[in-house]
């Protein structure tokens, strides 16, 4: 998820770059401005400048929409196919149905794949897009609606069942699939029934 981010910040850094240092499509526009100005030069130039800021503010908030839906997509990929992702095969977990266990289908994977990519990037991206948009007290109200999702999120994984928000609403829980332990309590079990101590 980082690299995605990384690379779409990337991209969207040069396709902004590309767009300001194209001098012939600058000029173009502005010797069109500057005809149809009819004299007003400081509007002409101004025109200008907003038109850059919208394809600015337009690529920005479009990488950050193309990183919500990737995070979804990948969530909802994983879990409804492998039911985990790499992140949780790699740590030896597993997502489950709560009830009689098994890969969570379609529907839970997208409640969950929903719910994660709320808390994990959606909030902060609509928060920024808000931002880059202008509406600077509506992006504080998200950043707030996203600090508290977040903390609610962790506490309910950190209490009780240890079921976060988003296994909760998705019906899941996340079990561990490490055999270590189980298969060294069997051997255990299998050395003081033959009577034999190992050390």
């Amino acid at each position: 998820m980082v690299a995605v981010a990384v690379l779409l910040g990337w991209f969207t850094f040069h396709r902004i770059s590309a767009e300001v240092s194209d001098v012939t499509s600058l000029a173009e526009t502005s010797a069109w401005e500057v005809i149809t100005s009819n004299g007003d030069l400081a509007g002409a130039g101004q025109d200008v400048g907003e038109s850059l800021w919208r394809h600015a503010v337009t690529a920005v908030q479009q990488a950050f929409g193309a990183l919500a839906l990737f995070t979804f997509a990948y969530h909802f990929l994983a879990l409804a196919v492998l039911g985990r992702t790499p992140g949780q095969a790699l740590t030896a977990l597993s997502v489950v149905r709560r009830r009689g266990g098994g890969r969570p289908g379609r529907g839970r994977a997208g409640v969950r794949a929903a719910v994660t990519t709320l808390v994990d990037v959606g909030w902060y991206a609509l928060a920024c897009c808000l931002l880059a948009g202008g509406a600077v007290g509506l992006s504080v109200l998200c950043w707030i609606v996203a600090v508290a999702f977040f903390a609610l999120n962790a506490a309910l994984a950190l209490i009780g069942s240890r079921r976060s928000l988003a296994d909760r609403l998705g019906g899941v829980t996340v079990t561990s699939t490490w055999r270590v332990r189980a298969a060294l309590a069997r051997i255990g079990g299998a050395v003081r029934r033959s009577g034999r101590t190992e050390y």
